[in-house]
């Protein structure tokens, strides 16, 4: 990791910097939805072919995020195309795949992206906590296959890219299983939605539907006594006997939903991956801007935008959550990619995508947060300019909007993130032997104490309402539930850009320093020595996380009214 931005990922620039070049990705205004749609499944054709994806992200994964990474930046419609293909349908048939089912066929296909891979898990009427599937698979012991079926219009499958004609698409189908009689859990299966004639048999799509989001060919999809070959079910290690019974290494229907998610880890991360990757770009374009713009105003005629306080109060702390988001993202894929760090289990009480890995879901709801707040705010500086879909601020934006929902969902993931931490009341260390508040280490102490202060305040106030209903509780405190969420993912991720920051070779930091005027930012202007970017560096995330940190400095201030000789406390 040391030097490296993106943790390694760099190496794979020179082939991708070629396949993204072309003209394939030049911005076009001038066509229709079906054909921008179209061209997206060519530009997934291309960079499978000229990048040999499969066998490349088979033999290292990382290549595969690196050309997330890259699709995220230049076709955010690319991003998620590539990642459902890939890092869901992909993984999913080498991942959860019975160890005798033979699915070379539909494997060649999506190898070759001669057929997409879509998703297919969000119900129309069941929002998108997944916790309550109504599309049914029944096991027919006859034939030994399943009816896939749709029971109402409420359950129709929602957001899956199927809706354009003639090209060929498989879905990864998720439904509760029924065998005997009985419900065992929600299971995906592999189904072909269309081929380039039509709908397969069973299969009703729906017309496209347009989003200004990210512009893809969405649709509704219901099941009408669809018929799904035995090897297709996906089943993760269950297997259903001659006798016709299920033998289900997941021990509840809760625990099966979450292993049937496990893929989802691909999904959170992927998500990041891209969200961190669109931040970056945003501050970097938005960077050079300020520095070759220059303003005509009499005060200050022919300065560059950067040399304007109101710029840089925007501009650094932009600059500053892109790459704390990246520091984060980056453990989130080496989580990913290792299997390292397993996680304890934990309720589904809203949704599944907290128990999947908590930190992976944080990391994806974090990532959301940094490219909405960089997009937006550095939008805004580049003017008019800004608007225009050439410099792709406005695609990015869509892109962060979309994985509040895609991914897992941001709001109901918190609420579970939330409940664990309640559950959970003991309190995060905090050290005692910061002398000066322009230190990192000082910055860090406030981050756990502003959680261990919320922590503490949330568990009190429900153990106050014991007597309440449970939904009425958490519903009496879900603003106080929300910061305590927020104030865990500054601290967390915080600790890791510190950590990540002290990689670096010494020296780096002050040698890229000087090409960014830095602003004075409270006790920071006052810092002398090599270490001053460093804490500069780690300063301007805590003073991006938002007011919780100047309420933390107040809080702090009978304690300690004057540390190291620095009164300030204005970051």
């Amino acid at each position: 990791m040391s030097g490296d931005v993106r943790d390694g990922r760099s190496e794979f620039d020179a082939d991708m910097r070629g396949v993204f070049s072309g003209g394939l990705f030049a911005p076009r205004e001038d066509q229709a939805p079906s054909e921008k749609h179209r061209r997206t499944y060519q530009q997934l054709r291309h960079i499978t072919h000229s990048l040999n994806l499969p066998r490349r992200s088979r033999q290292d994964p990382r290549s595969l995020f690196a050309a997330l990474e890259w699709a995220a930046v230049v076709s955010p419609a690319l991003f998620l195309t590539s990642t459902v293909h890939y890092g869901v349908c992909v993984a999913g048939i080498d991942g959860m795949t019975q160890v005798d089912a033979d699915l070379s066929v539909l494997r060649g296909e999506l190898d070759a992206a001669r057929t997409v891979g879509t998703i297919l898990i969000t119900e129309v009427g069941h929002g998108t906590s997944h916790v309550a599937l109504r599309t049914r698979a029944d096991y027919r012991p006859e034939t030994g296959d399943f009816v896939l079926s749709t029971p109402e219009e409420a359950a129709c499958k929602f957001m899956a890219h199927a809706g354009l004609e003639g090209i060929p698409k498989v879905g990864m189908v998720y439904a509760q299983l029924w065998v005997g009689g009985e419900c065992h859990g929600v299971f995906p299966f592999l189904v072909r939605l269309r081929d380039e004639r039509g709908g397969a048999e069973g299969v009703r799509v729906g017309r496209a539907v347009r989003s200004d989001a990210v512009d893809l060919d969405y649709t509704l999809v219901r099941f009408d006594r669809t018929v799904v070959p035995y090897e297709q079910w996906l089943s993760d290690g269950a297997h259903i006997d001659h006798e016709g019974v299920i033998h289900d290494p997941a021990v509840s229907p809760g625990r099966r939903l979450v292993r049937s998610l496990q893929v989802s880890r691909n999904a959170s991360t992927a998500g990041a991956v891209g969200l961190a990757a669109v931040a970056r770009a945003t501050s970097a374009l938005i960077t050079r801007y300020v520095h070759h713009r220059t303003t005509s105003g009499a005060l200050a005629p022919g300065a560059a935008l950067v040399s304007h306080a109101r710029v840089r109060h925007a501009l650094f702390p932009a600059l500053a959550v892109a790459l704390a988001a990246t520091a984060q993202v980056n453990r989130a894929l080496r989580i990913t990619l290792t299997g390292d760090d397993p996680q304890h289990a934990m309720s589904t009480d809203w949704s599944p995508w907290a128990s999947v890995h908590s930190e992976l879901a944080l990391s994806k709801v974090y990532a959301t947060w940094a490219a909405e707040r960089v997009t937006r705010d550095c939008r805004k500086l580049l003017g008019a300019h800004g608007v225009l879909n050439a410099n792709r601020i406005h695609a990015y934006e869509g892109l962060a909007a979309v994985y509040h929902s895609a991914g897992g969902d941001n709001t109901l993931t918190t609420m579970d993130l939330a409940r664990a931490l309640a559950d959970d009341p003991r309190a995060v260390p905090v050290s005692s032997g910061c002398d000066r508040l322009d230190q990192p280490e000082a910055l860090v102490m406030l981050a756990r104490a502003r959680e261990n202060l919320l922590r503490a305040r949330l568990c009190t106030r429900l153990g106050a309402d014991r007597c309440l209903p449970e939904g009425e509780r958490w519903n009496r405190h879900d603003q106080l539930a929300d910061e305590l969420v927020s104030a865990h993912a500054h601290r967390i991720v915080l600790e890791q850009f510190r950590a990540w920051v002290d990689t670096f070779p010494r020296g780096t930091a002050e040698r890229a320093a000087p090409a960014v005027p830095a602003p004075r930012v409270g006790p920071c202007a006052a810092a002398s020595g090599r270490a001053a970017p460093r804490r500069m560096a780690v300063a301007r995330v805590a003073s991006a996380s938002g007011g919780g940190f100047h309420r933390t400095v107040r809080c702090a201030r009978p304690l300690r009214p004057r540390v190291g000789g620095h009164a300030r406390t204005d970051y």
